[in-house]
């Protein structure tokens, strides 16, 4: 069975402009746009994602106070899986925000 070519270091494009407030390391995993049009769908789609990041956030909330008003003593271990996810949807939106900001800056 051949297998999937994959794109090498040497043929893969590479950033070139680095926003100022981000490490570099950030853009490792991050997919260098091939234009300013390619860019800017990427910086929309991120913009998108903490659109929806934050509808999410908004739900986890309402569950949240829902089950802080139930004097129930088994809610404590679904409280506490509910905050893990509010963390996980903040640690997503943080990510999202800033590949947003980095298409931006390549754009600028």
């Amino acid at each position: 069975m051949p297998s999937v070519p994959t794109e090498s270091s040497a043929t893969k494009k590479m950033w070139s402009k680095y926003h100022p407030s981000l490490q570099r390391s950030f853009y490792t995993d991050l997919e260098c746009p091939n234009n300013k049009q390619d860019a800017e769908i990427k910086r929309q789609c991120h913009l998108h994602a903490v659109s929806d990041i934050e509808l999410q956030k908004e739900v986890l909330e309402e569950e949240i106070n829902l089950e802080n008003k139930q004097d129930i003593p088994y809610n404590e271990t679904k409280l506490e899986r509910l905050h893990e996810r509010k963390i996980k949807l903040i640690n997503a939106k943080r990510y999202h925000q800033n590949a947003s900001n980095a298409y931006w800056y390549y754009l600028q």
